[in-house]
């Protein structure tokens, strides 16, 4: 078990959380206004040019979270993060070079989504490296939860700020200095993070039975002792396949019921992203700059719903409670693009973001409690592709639609969705979600 200080979080965490925030920060000060607001405002693209924006963004997102959990599991976490910074300083410094088109964007919407699925383990897996305690475990996700929504409050006001005096795709400059001045707490968290995997690698064969007689013997050409002087091989993860972590993730009742329920919700979502800076635009009839006001509103809903998620009782950590969370977020939705009022989309992304705040770390401790270490990289990347996935299906749906319904009503519907679908879940599978509480509830008993 790791040592715990003084706050109760275990060592390490604190860097976790710096690197994880600095990271996050450059990625919201930058991607709403730089990659939708570019095309919005300056180039003046369609709803399709939109749509291509979102959907690749979220397709390249997929393809680094692979990339990045993969690279996590295998090669380690001095090598995952070393990589995860560079590239995204240089995809934000190489869009400075490119002179603002449909094009170009489409192509900084790729790249950058890449960069952005890389640093998703900080969230998602790392905390799994510092303890394996479930009420830590939640703390630390809460913890981190805080952060990010505070950067989802902080960045977007940063990117609004920028794109007031210069182009909007200068609100990358912000994430390559963002994304290099956490070089320092993410070499000093892997080094961290190393200490503990070594342990963890020294406990195993000190604790692994003895080798059967017909084994190799240890002077065997070929045969090797078990050392954990070279922790960033991941010994344990190698042997396992992508194909093994989507198994994992469809067996273990939990991880599966988080998986599917997650999907259905982040399809309402995918309507969102191609027409939100249009209602922006011709529904509130307000600037560029409100798209970073209005996130910023997400964001302090997030920090308090984070806040909040510290709170909750470790018997409730379970996926009834992130059904209904999920749910409120559809209500959320629905303030906010349900009125032509500022006010009331203020107020709308208030309520969306607590609840958004309380999920997030809710849902990372569920999967980082169920998942093999080994292969938690991966199980993420699975996760995070099938949400990824989920939110891009409708993307190409929606400009048809908004050419019928309007932007507003398409937006209204798929709130709507999002409320619904978590409901429906539960309702249809009950006794599955029933069973799964109650063996969570019984684990935080005798935790």
């Amino acid at each position: 078990m790791t040592r715990l200080i003084r706050t109760g979080l275990p060592a390490g965490t604190f860097l976790l959380v710096a690197t994880r925030f600095l990271v996050y920060l450059g990625v919201q000060a930058a991607y709403f206004i730089g990659i939708i607001g570019t095309l919005t405002y300056e180039v003046g693209a369609s709803t399709w040019a939109l749509a291509g924006a979102v959907g690749f963004f979220n397709l390249f997102i997929i393809f680094g979270n692979a990339a990045g959990g993969t690279l996590l599991d295998v090669r380690g976490p001095r090598l995952h993060a070393a990589v995860t910074l560079a590239v995204a300083v240089a995809t934000s410094v190489l869009f400075q070079l490119a002179t603002p088109g449909v094009t170009n964007v489409l192509a900084m919407s790729c790249a950058f989504g890449f960069a952005t699925g890389l640093g998703f383990a900080f969230l998602s897996a790392y905390p799994a490296y510092l303890t394996d305690d479930a009420d830590e475990l939640k703390r630390v996700n809460a913890l981190l939860a805080v952060v990010s929504n505070v950067a989802v409050v902080v960045g977007p006001a940063v990117g609004g700020l920028i794109a007031t005096v210069l182009p909007a795709q200068r609100v990358f400059l912000a994430t390559a200095v963002f994304s290099a001045a956490a070089a320092l707490p993410a070499y000093l968290l892997v080094e961290r993070v190393l200490r503990v995997r070594a342990a963890r690698v020294r406990s195993r064969a000190l604790d692994a039975p003895e080798p059967e007689p017909a084994a190799a013997e240890p002077d065997a050409p070929g045969a090797t002792a078990p050392s954990a002087a070279a922790p960033e091989s991941a010994p344990d993860a190698p042997s396992a396949t992508f194909a093994d972590s989507v198994r994992t993730v469809f067996t273990v009742p939990s991880l599966a019921l988080l998986f599917g329920v997650g999907v259905l919700a982040y399809t309402g979502y995918g309507a969102f992203d191609p027409l939100e800076s249009l209602f922006y635009r011709d529904v509130l009839h307000v600037g560029i700059a409100w798209m970073g006001w209005l996130s910023s509103a997400a964001g302090a809903g997030s920090v308090i719903g984070s806040l909040l998620a510290i709170r909750v009782p470790r018997a409730h950590v379970d996926v009834l409670t992130l059904i209904l969370l999920i749910a409120l977020q559809g209500v959320g939705c629905l303030l906010y693009v349900g009125t032509p009022y500022v006010a009331c989309a203020l107020a709308g992304q208030m309520v969306l973001g607590c609840a958004f705040g309380m999920v997030t770390p809710l849902q990372n401790t569920l999967v980082q409690m169920h998942a093999p270490i080994e292969v938690l990289g991966r199980v993420n990347s699975v996760m995070n592709a099938g949400f990824n996935g989920a939110g891009a299906l409708p993307l190409f749906a929606a400009p048809a639609l908004a050419a019928i319904f309007g932007v507003q009503g398409v937006l209204v519907g798929a709130s709507l969705v999002v409320l619904a679908v978590p409901l429906v879940y539960l309702a249809v599978h009950r006794r599955t979600v029933a069973r799964i509480v109650a063996e969570e509830r019984k684990r935080g008993q005798e935790g």
